[in-house]
């Protein structure tokens, strides 16, 4: 319930003074799914919660529980908690028991925040994830951000435009070995999002 109040709070918010606009290019898979989005600004994951109806648990660097202010708002999402830049087995098994339970997740796997906003690289977790669960990868591409709330930064400036778009859902091919699909999952939802940016 309180997810949902302030998901309500900050899409007006976004809405408001922000120009939040969201664009779909299919409609979501049925059940559960994994959202999978460049990563620009902290604003990020509030702007992928706000874009869908259900509610998204996030994997979040164990580093931001250190940050009191984001401790509290990582615990209302009931976020993961994962080491950065590092297979994390015991954050990835969270994630594929609370798929398994329906719900849906949301991961950013450049493995933090871009300094220069661009796409450079993507970890393969949420991929492994995606063909470890048979689930559906929705690619998310976010513009506006990172004008709003730069890298290092805390307070957002209080105009701008953000832009969210949705792609069309990257269903994990089971037939073939994981590791040729993992990197076909990742080169194919890099350049969705990639593709998405540049529209």
């Amino acid at each position: 319930m309180l997810y949902r109040i302030l998901r309500f709070i900050a899409k007006l918010i976004l809405k408001i003074f922000y120009s939040f606009e969201v664009k779909c290019e299919k409609n979501l898979p049925e059940g559960a799914c994994i959202f999978v989005a460049n990563h620009q600004s902290l604003l990020d994951p509030v702007v992928v919660a706000c874009s869908v109806k259900r509610p998204v648990i996030f994997l979040a660097s164990s580093e931001l529980y250190k940050r009191r202010f984001l401790k509290y708002f990582l615990k209302i999402d009931k976020a993961i908690p994962i080491k950065k830049n590092s297979p994390d087995l015991n954050g990835i098994k969270q994630a594929l028991f609370r798929l398994k339970e329906g719900n849906s997740i949301g991961l950013f796997p450049e493995g933090g925040i871009s300094p220069t906003g661009k796409v450079e690289k993507m970890y393969e977790g949420a991929m492994y994830i995606a063909y470890k669960s048979g689930k559906p990868i929705v690619p998310v591409a976010i513009k506006g951000t990172r004008e709003i709330l730069p890298f290092g930064k805390y307070f957002p400036k209080f105009r701008g435009k953000i832009e969210l778009k949705i792609g069309e859902p990257i269903y994990p091919n089971l037939n073939i070995d994981i590791k040729m699909e993992i990197i076909e999952l990742r080169d194919k939802v890099m350049q969705n999002i990639l593709t998405m940016l540049e529209e």
